[in-house]
């Protein structure tokens, strides 16, 4: 359960966060923010993509150089 938390914690709370200024947008009727607050949820759902994009790189990195230490 921790180890799951550590790994997806983050990921969780800019959904949620994303998730809420989706619904602040969704509610905002014809106001000037509401296409701001879109862009930011947007941006949120961008952002969880990054961190996934990362975490691949990031263990590529570590794999290869497991490989190349076992050489």
């Amino acid at each position: 359960m921790l180890r799951a938390f550590l790994n997806y914690g983050l990921v969780a709370a800019v959904l949620v966060w994303a998730a809420v200024v989706a619904m602040m947008a969704y509610h905002l009727d014809e106001s000037p923010w509401r296409w701001a607050f879109a862009a930011l949820s947007v941006g949120g759902l961008v952002t969880v993509a990054g961190i996934f994009w990362i975490r691949k790189y990031v263990d590529g990195l570590n794999k290869a150089s497991d490989h190349g230490s076992k050489l």
